[in-house]
């Protein structure tokens, strides 16, 4: 039954009745209840003429809509295709590198889950007995289709000054959602971090490095380790656990740290993606927070790589060859080669993982279908830093979020925002640089395929090559040096790159990027 609307007029409660024949309207005390749609004025009626002719418009706006929405599309093709056409000399040369150099070591295992996989750059002169710092970078590609190659140009570039680079790859949606993807980050930057000294790394200098969708995700993870730490229990996206202050500092490039500006930004079908990428079942952070209490964080406090085991040790044997032959430190075999963790909590020596209640659940409780909805706020760099505990931030490590100005993809906003948010919770060190006419791909491929001065790599080393100084400062001060760097420097102690493709090519991919 439809439920119905009342006006209630005069005194309600009454119960005396009206004389015979006196008029109802003329005593206040008895309740009149009247249907509201029959007391007002009827709604003027369409014509049938209007009815008749609106339809026709109707259509006609709906097809519209969809002519403009496959007309965008086509748009965006047209110019990817063009784009990728003009840097085709250099996306040629970097296959040719990532397939054939002795310095690039594929495919290392760090995880039993599927794409649990990453990348070692090392230095072209890398030698026995020397350590160098750590890079590890989280690539983008909008969580649907990133993988561990697409870091190659920054990787190179990098191991061309002294850096050991790691280029984690994990799962993309549908094969997993944003939480899939964080325990990936998180089970590959605890690998690294304790294992990366048998390949001549240095696991008290390393660097993190995310850009984009893997900014999203190594910004989140960052953060959210922080938060597990200071709070003594597990938290939401943080399993397993590793310590933050372990790094040496964080860099995030065009990330995407503001969600639910990102989704307002985008909107349309993107937005429908978005949901469903960016979901958590119903109830699932407060049931970790409800079974918390074995907390996790101080298991995970040791940064230098002497035992504290991490998952993913198949193809040691492999590795050690392929280290070899690239002219690097070989790894030393301190923990059983070729053995593989059955689970990520046994692979991490103990580290804190989800609580045991959550396994051990029934079978008929495990089956049953559970509602996903979108979790922006939860997932969202820049709420997790708005919502860190006392003591958090300061765990954190030196930040620099950088940001094209003429990003179409990512606002440049979330990265000012997130700074700002970090500095408000008390984090020790935060810059923000956001850089005039600079677009979502610019510092990862027309800049260092163009050549010359690379902002983006001088960046990143300048972070993890000079202990003690915040990241940034070669901004600051025209570049990292060659002298720290260890390579030679350019005008103003910038480095100067080789050329990938030609500058008028770059220039015009600038123009065409649909990013």
């Amino acid at each position: 039954m439809e439920p119905r609307s009342y006006l209630i007029c005069a005194e309600a409660g009454s119960t005396n009745p009206t004389s015979a024949g006196e008029d109802p309207y003329s005593d206040l005390r008895v309740p009149i209840i009247a249907n509201s749609r029959d007391a007002g004025s009827p709604k003027p009626s369409r014509s049938y003429c209007a009815r008749v002719w609106a339809w026709p418009f109707n259509v006609v706006a709906a097809i519209g809509h969809a002519i403009g929405v496959v007309l965008k599309l086509i748009f965006i093709v047209v110019c990817l295709m063009l784009y990728s056409l003009l840097l085709m000399p250099g996306f040629l040369r970097m296959i040719v590198y990532y397939f054939f150099s002795k310095n690039v070591v594929r495919g290392i295992v760090y995880g039993p889950k599927p794409r649990q996989r990453l990348d070692l750059y090392f230095p072209p002169d890398a030698r026995n007995g020397v350590t160098y710092p750590v890079v590890i970078y989280i690539t983008g590609g909008a969580w649907t289709i990133g993988y561990k190659a697409w870091g190659a140009l920054l990787a190179r570039r990098l191991s061309e000054g002294g850096v050991l680079v790691a280029c984690l790859d994990y799962r993309n949606f549908p094969q997993g959602d944003a939480l899939d993807m964080l325990e990936d980050v998180n089970t590959g930057i605890s690998w690294v971090l304790s294992r990366i000294h048998r390949f001549g790394g240095d696991p008290d200098g390393v660097t993190l490095v995310g850009q984009s969708a893997g900014g999203h995700l190594a910004g989140l993870a960052l953060i959210k380790q922080a938060e597990q730490a200071a709070r003594g229990y597990p938290c939401l996206g943080a399993t397993p656990a590793w310590s933050p202050a372990c790094l040496r500092a964080f860099v995030g490039v065009s990330g995407a740290f503001d969600l639910e500006a990102l989704a307002q930004h985008r909107g349309g079908h993107f937005r429908g993606l978005l949901d469903r990428i960016l979901a958590l079942d119903d109830g699932g952070e407060e049931a970790v927070a409800a079974a918390g209490g074995g907390g996790g964080a101080s298991e995970a406090e040791e940064c230098s790589g002497g035992g504290k085991a991490a998952g993913g040790g198949s193809g040691d044997g492999q590795i050690a060859a392929a280290a070899a032959a690239a002219g690097g430190p070989a790894p030393q075999p301190q923990i059983g080669d070729g053995a593989v963790a059955a689970t990520p909590a046994a692979s991490l020596g103990g580290q804190a993982r989800l609580p045991e209640r959550r396994r051990r659940q029934p079978r008929q409780s495990r089956q049953q279908p559970r509602q996903k909805r979108p979790a922006y706020e939860s997932l969202s760099p820049l709420q997790a830093a708005r919502r860190l505990p006392p003591g958090a931030a300061e765990l954190l490590p030196r930040v620099l979020l950088i940001h094209g100005t003429a990003d179409k993809t990512v606002p440049a906003e979330g990265s000012a925002r997130l700074s700002e948010a970090l500095q408000t919770s008390g984090a020790p060190c935060v810059r923000c640089c956001l850089v005039p006419g600079k677009t979502h791909t610019a510092f990862l491929l027309e800049d260092p395929m163009r050549g010359g001065t690379d902002l983006l790599s001088d960046t990143v080393l300048g972070a993890a090559l000079r202990e003690g100084r915040g990241p940034g400062a070669d901004l600051e001060e025209g570049g990292a040096g060659g002298a720290d760097g260890g390579v030679g420097g350019g005008d103003g102690g910038r480095r100067v790159y080789g050329s990938l493709c030609p500058a008028f090519l770059c220039n015009m991919a600038g123009w065409v990027c649909p990013f």
